[in-house]
């Protein structure tokens, strides 16, 4: 019997070219306009891969696209929160990727050049490549800013199968993973790259404005990046306790008290943070987090406030004297690794985020469920297999 080496074996690539006739897809064909359609699934090129999708997380800025809120990408398949596994995939992505039919994956909303300055630094959320085939100017993003007229049609999660080209970043998933978790990946990595933006680390003091699920899944990644005490601030008491849950020491909720800063303080043993992360997105929490943060600290801006928002700080009192560095933080870039390693752990109840699970045709009923947080809702996500009335 020859010896083995200490070499760990890599595994064959499979490649499978079974590919469904047809995908139902939700579109947003114009604005305020919902339909749930059948479309071809064309075989993938040499570089694609074709995912299956298990799961897709509904996020606000999925009801801001179909308000027209940003930009006009109609007709679109909305969707960038999605898991799922490889149905399909060429040669040259199977051997260049190292993935086989049936792997579990997540596939970053981003699509990059590669190329372009902020791709080469390694901030490829700021992606400045021309696309001539979208006419995008800022990079591209699944369901987001791809209309569903650019060919193969498939740029969105809520769907039963998404294309990923070449560009796609794609991850592997642990297979025990389950995807009721794995779906939180998207939200958790841009936490992540929050709390690296931040500069979080052992022993610091940080605050979280705004405990949504991207604000209660920073607590949890700014617990596992090593912070001494961690505060959330919110007006909801339910959300604010399961923060304790992720991580949380202590939470302040803004409308029992008569002073934010001073119960914030109090909470931190007398001290201000020296990190405070404002991901509610209003403008009103971005002006409280400049003023909460002690002198010199670092203030990160996540949560989108929607177009013309403006934001007026006080130039002296709250800039110049104090000094705080004040850090945006835009989409994910950099944090899927750390999520999925922290969702593998299993140390927060994550799956206790998702409280509602809807079909593809109920796409609408979901969207009135988030917006007029219904029954509790906190992390509602589509089930493309999910049985319904069709």
């Amino acid at each position: 019997m020859p010896r083995r080496s200490g070499i760990r074996q890599q595994r064959s690539p499979a490649v499978v070219t079974v590919v469904p006739e047809t995908t139902r897809q939700v579109v947003f064909p114009t604005r305020e306009n919902i339909a749930v359609q059948t479309v071809p699934v064309p075989r993938p090129g040499p570089d694609d891969v074709l995912v299956r999708v298990a799961l897709v997380g509904i996020c606000a800025t999925d009801l801001h696209l179909l308000a027209g809120h940003i930009g006009d990408p109609f007709p679109l398949v909305p969707g960038h929160e999605f898991v799922g596994e490889v149905a399909a995939i060429g040669e040259r992505a199977a051997e260049t990727r190292r993935l086989r039919t049936g792997d579990h994956v997540a596939v970053e909303m981003l699509l990059p050049c590669r190329s372009c300055a902020r791709c080469r630094e390694g901030r490829y959320n700021l992606c400045e490549s021309d696309d001539m085939a979208t006419g995008l100017s800022r990079g591209r993003q699944y369901g987001v800013n791809i209309p569903q007229t650019v060919a193969p049609g498939l740029w969105g999660g809520y769907a039963e199968y998404l294309h990923a080209p070449a560009e796609a970043v794609i991850h592997r998933l642990p297979p025990e993973l389950p995807f009721e978790r794995a779906v939180l990946v998207e939200p958790l990595a841009v936490a992540h790259r929050a709390i690296a933006r931040g500069g979080v680390g052992p022993g610091d003091g940080v605050v979280v404005i705004g405990p949504g699920p991207v604000g209660i899944l920073t607590a949890a990644a700014a617990r596992a990046a090593g912070a001494g005490r961690v505060v959330v601030v919110g007006t909801r008491t339910e959300r604010l306790d399961l923060a304790r849950r992720f991580g949380a020491d202590a939470v302040v909720n803004a409308r029992e008290t008569a002073d934010v800063t001073a119960s914030v303080i109090d909470a931190l043993g007398g001290e201000r943070p020296d990190v405070v992360i404002e991901i509610a997105g209003v403008a009103a929490a971005q002006q409280d987090a400049v003023r909460l943060v002690r002198r010199g600290g670092r203030v990160v801006l996540a949560g989108a406030c929607g177009a013309d928002a403006p934001v007026t700080f006080r130039a002296d009192e709250e800039l110049l004297t104090r000094e705080p560095d004040i850090l945006p933080s835009f989409l994910s870039a950099g944090g899927f690794e750390p999520a999925i390693a922290l969702l593998a752990r299993g140390e927060f109840p994550f799956e206790d985020l998702v409280t509602h699970r809807f079909g593809l045709a109920e796409t609408t009923a979901a969207f009135d469920t988030v917006r007029e947080r219904r029954d509790g809702v906190l992390k509602a996500v589509l089930d493309p297999w999910k049985k319904e009335n069709r």
